[in-house]
C-alpha cells in the first residue's frame, strides 16, 4: 500500500468523521439514550457505507462524498416522518404500551405485546423507582425505549428544600401551606438554629434535618396546627 492511499483513507475518514457528526447534532441527539430505532438502523446503515467504502480504492472520493451524503438525506427523510406522521412513528418507533390502569392490570394489552414485556425487568425497574410493590401503582406504561412509567393511586408531592446552609426558602414554606413562624417554632422547641442546619428538606409532612455536626432528627410537621413528633435517626 502506498502513502497515497494512507493519505486518502484518512481524508475519507475525517470527511465521514465531519460528515456524521454534524448529522447527529443537527437531529440533537448526540448521546446514546437519545437514540430510537430508527437511530439505531441508521448506525448500521452508515458504518456499512463508510466501512465498505474506506478501503475501495475503486471509489472515487467524489461518489464516497455522494454516497455519504445520500445516507444521511435518508435518515433526515426517515426522521422527520417520524417527527410528523404518528402512525410512521408508531411502526417504525413504537409506543407506550400501558399495562396498569387503575390499579388493575390490563391482561389484553400485555399478552399482544407479550414479546416486549418482561414482567421481572418491569418490577425491577419499579423497585429503581422506589415502588415496593405492585399494588402501590395507579397506573404504568413501558415506554418504546423500554423505560417504565408509573404512577401512585394516591400522589404524595415531592419534597421542597426548607432550608439549606441557613437559608430559609420562603417560597417552598409558602407551596407547602407552612408559615415562616411555625417552622421557627418547632426548631426553637428543639433549640436548633437555623445557622446550624446543613439541609431541612419537607416530604409527606415529616420535616427531615440534617445538621452541620453531623446529627440527623425528623420532625412529623401538619400544615394545620396538629402533633408533632420527632425521631431521631
Amino acid at each position: 500500500m502506498t502513502p497515497e492511499f494512507y493519505l486518502i483513507l484518512m481524508l475519507k475518514l475525517t470527511i465521514s468523521f465531519t460528515v456524521l457528526i454534524s448529522y447527529m447534532s443537527f437531529i440533537g441527539k448526540t448521546q446514546l439514550t437519545q437514540f430510537t430505532a430508527i437511530d439505531f438502523i441508521g448506525n448500521f446503515i452508515f458504518g456499512a457505507v463508510v466501512g465498505g467504502s474506506i478501503y475501495n480504492d475503486a471509489l472515487p472520493m467524489i461518489q464516497f462524498i455522494l454516497l455519504l451524503l445520500t445516507s444521511v438525506a435518508f435518515m433526515l427523510v426517515l426522521n422527520f416522518l417520524s417527527q410528523k406522521i404518528m402512525k410512521f412513528r408508531a411502526i417504525a418507533i413504537g409506543k407506550p404500551i400501558p399495562i396498569i390502569r387503575r390499579g388493575k392490570f390490563l391482561l389484553d394489552e400485555i399478552e399482544q405485546n407479550k414479546r416486549k414485556i418482561d414482567m421481572l425487568r418491569i418490577l425491577s425497574q419499579l423497585h429503581a423507582l422506589g415502588y415496593h410493590s405492585f399494588n402501590e401503582v395507579f397506573y404504568a406504561e413501558v415506554e418504546p425505549d423500554g423505560q417504565l412509567t408509573a404512577i401512585k393511586d394516591t400522589p404524595i408531592p415531592p419534597s421542597e428544600i426548607f432550608v439549606h446552609n441557613g437559608n430559609v426558602f420562603d417560597n417552598h414554606l409558602k407551596e407547602a401551606n407552612i408559615s415562616k413562624e411555625r417552622l421557627d417554632t418547632e426548631l426553637n422547641q428543639r433549640h436548633i438554629k437555623l445557622d446550624e442546619i446543613f439541609l431541612a428538606e419537607y416530604y409527606h409532612y415529616e420535616l427531615f434535618l440534617i445538621l452541620k455536626n453531623g446529627k440527623e432528627l425528623r420532625i412529623r410537621m401538619y400544615p394545620q396546627e396538629t402533633n408533632t413528633t420527632e425521631q431521631e435517626v
